[in-house]
């Protein structure tokens, strides 16, 4: 299937580029610089696949990786999120057409041009492109994360599962962001469920904790001091499950007295969650407080932290309002399993059951030790298993591995042991 995408780019005359002579590959004891690393994303968005981009590449040292970011859809939107980015950090702005058949062959120019070690793609959007430039290039390892679905019912017809799969096992490497998101992915393209390792993502555990005081926090956010403040993180769309939330806040009766519902996130949904709220909860206090730079006191303000998705892979916002000592309720989808032991260090439900998420919600707004006891237990494991220095870890390994990994057949083609 990727040989005849390359005959369409030889019959379109963009071709193959040859691109220039190999370099020499130097093993973990020779290599005599440091390694270089390129992520190509669509747009840099404000959800949090681009939140721990951002922290991966900020994080990891400086004196062993050279971190360039390619960012496909530059625009508006992308401007304010790349001042995430550190100052050390090459940015490549891509500002053309959604469909541009040369895409391939530019990244594969920008692969040769900055020597690129490295090609993390991350889903499977940019995985034909970045497989096709790596190969045009030659010298490049590709490794390739699973991040989650947009939609929970995702589905890939008979063609793009085969050009998926063919292209996902010419990676060097793969892996999913929790065990959960690695058989889903395995299962939807008829793969092996050992074609995928699992990196989950990781928190930092220093900047997302509790409040020195959270009275203070909470009139910086115009938040009533003694009400029960809910919280959600996440864009508004139909795949994070808002609605079903909204809809378990009917019918709480006397247990919504003084309780703040409070959500966090750039709308996609035109204000249709807005217009609901306001029709079919007139006596509730529902705050749509739109995206927000900083979400760090948004937690600590918080006495309950609400994922009511249809899908995750692995939620940062959950880990992280977790790491900030807020009691959690989820759904019972993807990675959400992997990151709450139900009962123990949150609550889970099952998805789009309102009725169920509603009583979830009662048991915490009635028992304010049951909330303490689940925030402690929660901040607890997720520094345990999930803290940003763990992450940081398993990514150098992987790409010091497969940089080091790197060997030329004798046709000059490179692959890996």
């Amino acid at each position: 299937m990727l040989d005849t995408v390359y005959s369409r780019l030889s019959s379109s005359g963009l071709g193959v580029p040859i691109l220039g002579d190999h370099r020499e590959v130097h093993g973990p004891k020779l290599r005599s610089r440091v390694i270089s690393v390129c992520h190509p994303v669509w747009q840099l968005g404000c959800g949090g696949l681009e939140r721990q981009l951002a922290e991966v590449v900020n994080r990891l040292p400086q004196e062993t990786f050279r971190q360039i970011v390619v960012v496909r859809g530059w625009d508006e939107s992308s401007e304010r999120i790349g001042g995430y980015l550190a100052e050390h950090i090459e940015l490549i702005k891509d500002p053309g057409p959604s469909q541009d058949r040369t895409w391939s062959r530019r990244l594969a120019c920008i692969l040769r041009e900055h020597r690129v070690d490295v090609l993390h793609v991350r889903g499977l959007s940019m995985l034909m492109d970045s497989v096709l430039a790596a190969e045009m290039y030659g010298k490049t390892a590709v490794a390739c994360s699973f991040h989650g679905f947009e939609s929970a019912d995702t589905q890939f017809g008979g063609i793009r599962r085969k050009v998926f799969r063919e292209a996902l096992l010419r990676c060097d490497d793969r892996w999913a962001v929790s065990e959960a998101a690695a058989r889903a992915i395995s299962q939807r393209l008829n793969l092996s469920r050992d074609a995928f390792g699992v990196l989950p993502n990781g928190v930092d555990t220093v900047r997302y904790q509790p409040a020195m005081d959270t009275a203070a926090v909470r009139r910086e956010l115009g938040l009533p001091l003694h009400s029960t403040v809910l919280l959600s993180v996440g864009t508004l769309k139909e795949v994070k499950g808002h609605e079903v939330l909204l809809e378990a806040m009917q019918n709480l009766n006397g247990d919504a007295e003084n309780v703040v519902l409070v959500l966090v996130g750039n709308d996609t949904l035109n204000g249709s969650l807005q217009r609901w709220a306001a029709e079919h909860l007139p006596g509730l206090d529902v705050r749509f407080m739109g995206q927000q730079a900083d979400v760090v006191p948004w937690y600590q303000a918080a006495d309950v932290f609400v994922m009511p998705s249809l899908w995750e892979g692995s939620s940062n916002a959950l880990l992280e309002a977790m790491s900030c000592g807020t009691a959690a309720i989820a759904t019972r989808v993807g990675g959400n399993e992997d990151v709450i032991q139900d009962e123990r260090t949150g609550l889970l439900v099952e998805a789009k059951d309102a009725n169920g998420l509603r009583e979830a919600i009662r048991r915490m707004l009635a028992d304010p030790g049951l909330r303490s006891r689940l925030a402690a237990a929660g901040r607890r494991d997720v520094h345990g298993r999930f803290s940003l220095e763990k992450a940081l870890e398993s990514y150098a390994l992987r790409y010091q591995r497969l940089a080091d990994e790197m060997v030329c057949d004798p046709m000059g083609k490179v692959s890996t042991r």
